[in-house]
């Protein structure tokens, strides 16, 4: 009788063994304390700026629980034993798989167009790097002439960050993560930038000139920009306000030294102010909250 009943916790003990072996427990996007990735939203060639999102607390939506992730119009949630991760667009209020380390070589992983039209890509690689999981598609991450095939990371999400989807042109988007910090840590990089994590070039020269001496104040704002020209001579200053594609959004004469523009009716975001003499610029970002 001892014996039948050795015999038969030694074969729950196979069979609980077994069934935890066949669920795979993926490492999860999110640090204990801390969790920033460094992206370019939108990396058109007169626009390529990054910008620095981070996870901001949680949210619940339906009957899913996300992370809040400051900086960008949605939401994240996440299956590490799936290995699955999900962006909410608030912008759409829809849903979307940004992530899947399940799928194996040949299976399809659908990128959504402008139209919101699904299209199909096969995964052409499977790898591990570091003992981290990487998914490859057939389908391209495109930055002003430099490409790379978006890939999902285990443990940091995808390299064509979280916000590719509704900007499909063929098949190629124009968004990127640059680098992860975990806890303080940086445990991702990037090919197409040499690693680093900020770029900044929005088709305008990159130059502070010493003839221009600028003062931009507050930053971040709420409401207005106070912009104090110091040392310049020059009568015929001008003011823009470019967004993160690169579009000018604000134009204006500097008449006076200390002059005043109105920020309030703009959303909330990364912008870009230049003030220029003609010759030279001056080139600041500001933040609008």
């Amino acid at each position: 009788m001892k014996n039948k009943i050795y015999i038969l916790i030694l074969i729950c003990f196979i069979t609980a063994a077994t069934k935890r072996s066949f669920s795979q427990n993926y490492l999860s996007l999110f640090g204990d304390t801390s969790t920033t990735w460094d992206i370019i939203p939108h990396g058109y060639c007169d626009a390529v700026v990054s910008e620095t999102i981070m996870v901001d607390g949680d949210t619940t939506i339906g009957a899913n629980t996300y992370k809040v992730i400051s900086g960008l119009k949605g939401f994240i949630r996440e299956d590490t034993t799936q290995g699955k991760a999900w962006f909410y667009d608030s912008y759409n209020n829809t849903e979307y798989l940004v992530m899947d380390l399940s799928l194996n070589l040949g299976d399809s992983f659908n990128l959504y167009n402008f139209n919101n039209v699904a299209n199909p890509f096969l995964v052409d690689s499977v790898f591990y790097v570091s003992s981290k999981k990487h998914v490859r598609l057939n389908a391209w991450t495109s930055i002003c002439g430099s490409e790379e095939k978006i890939t999902f990371i285990e443990g940091s999400g995808t390299t064509a960050s979280f916000i590719y989807h509704r900007v499909l042109f063929g098949s190629w988007v124009y968004s990127y993560m640059l680098c992860q910090h975990k806890n303080g840590v940086k445990v991702a990089g990037n090919n197409l930038f040499m690693d680093t994590c900020y770029v900044y070039s929005v088709g305008i020269e990159e130059y502070n000139s010493d003839l221009i001496a600028v003062k931009v104040f507050p930053n971040p704002t709420f409401d207005e920009l106070t912009i104090e020209t110091i040392n310049s001579s020059s009568k015929n200053l001008q003011f823009s306000l470019f967004n993160l594609l690169g579009e000018k959004i604000i134009f204006q004469e500097l008449a006076n030294k200390l002059s005043t523009i109105d920020v309030s009716s703009l959303q909330k975001g990364v912008f870009f102010v230049v003030v220029s003499d003609g010759n030279s610029n001056y080139i600041q970002k500001v933040i609008k909250q």
